[in-house]
């Protein structure tokens, strides 16, 4: 009789304890029209998408954290270079932290929003495409002329 109670009181607690992610469609469609229109969101990649090879799983760790005045970048890159970089610190990666850019949110069609970012300020420009649907999640494909494009997919935040 003791297990039973103590079943049925974790039971309860555990549907008391249930996260954000489990509010109605409507809801999470509004909550990621006002995260879009405000322009301050983070896109968490949980893959990575190489244009040759195979998918690459990611930890959380990796973003694009975009707002009104900055986009910032911590993302990882698999894939072929054209040209050697210049700098010997250079880590490989997609890591910039950019002010002046141009960011453009299209009209919402089929429930997504496809939203195109052009940095401006920093050594190599980035041409960034995100296609985002009403569950928060969307990929991102990058872009840069001295290396192929790449793809990730995953979350907002």
């Amino acid at each position: 009789m003791k297990t039973f109670i103590t079943t049925i009181l974790l039971v309860f607690l555990l549907q008391g304890c249930r996260s954000g992610d489990n509010l109605s469609k409507e809801e999470t469609a509004s909550l990621m029209n006002e995260k879009i229109t405000s322009s301050r969101y983070t896109f968490v990649a949980q893959t990575a998408i190489p244009l040759s090879g195979r998918s690459i799983n990611l930890d959380n760790s990796y973003s694009l954290r975009v707002s009104k005045d900055t986009i910032e970048s911590y993302l990882p890159y698999f894939g072929r270079a054209y040209t050697a970089p210049i700098s010997t610190s250079a880590d490989g990666g997609i890591k910039f932290v950019s002010t002046d850019f141009d960011y453009s949110v299209s009209d919402k069609k089929k429930g997504m929003w496809d939203i195109s970012i052009e940095t401006k300020d920093v050594p190599v420009r980035y041409k960034l495409f995100l296609k985002i649907g009403d569950s928060g999640y969307g990929t991102l494909i990058v872009q840069e002329t001295n290396r192929q494009s790449i793809s990730f997919y995953g979350k907002i935040e």
